[in-house]
């Protein structure tokens, strides 16, 4: 599954002091937050278990114990293309992004077939063949 992006809601209690706090972090859909201290650090820092980047610094000094009491994952709403048959959001190719959502595209490009936006099979090989002749040539 590719990484998606979106923000994390993050519940927190607290070991003593401070009351439960909920906060919104920037992040994707892999990365399973958790508290944890890096190595030069002396406070509870927000990372990430898919690849320990550090999401949220200094989330509480190391005498105050932060617990995760919810962790909820909400994407950003992305657009989509129609790319043989199948409908992608636009960051996957760079593409133009022409259907606001996922539900705009799956009635134009349907679930295994366009309806007239698709690039046919030996167009897409002629691309991908051309696009591999241009790849290691410098344009400029």
């Amino acid at each position: 599954m590719s990484r998606i992006n979106g923000t994390w809601t993050i519940s927190v209690t607290y070991s003593r002091v401070f009351p439960p706090s909920t906060d919104t972090v920037p992040g994707y859909s892999d990365d399973a937050p958790f508290f944890g201290q890096t190595s030069n650090n002396t406070q509870w820092s927000l990372i990430s278990a898919a690849d320990g980047r550090v999401m949220y610094p200094n989330w509480v000094g190391v005498g105050i114990t932060p617990t995760i009491t919810s962790a909820v994952f909400t994407a950003v709403a992305s657009s989509y293309d129609c790319v043989n048959g199948a409908c992608v959001p636009k960051a996957l190719y760079s593409t133009p992004g022409l259907y606001e959502n996922l539900s705009a595209c799956e009635v134009v490009c349907g679930t295994g077939g366009c309806s007239g936006t698709c690039v046919s099979n030996s167009d897409w090989a002629q691309i991908e063949g051309l696009s591999g002749q241009l790849r290691n040539r410098n344009c400029s």
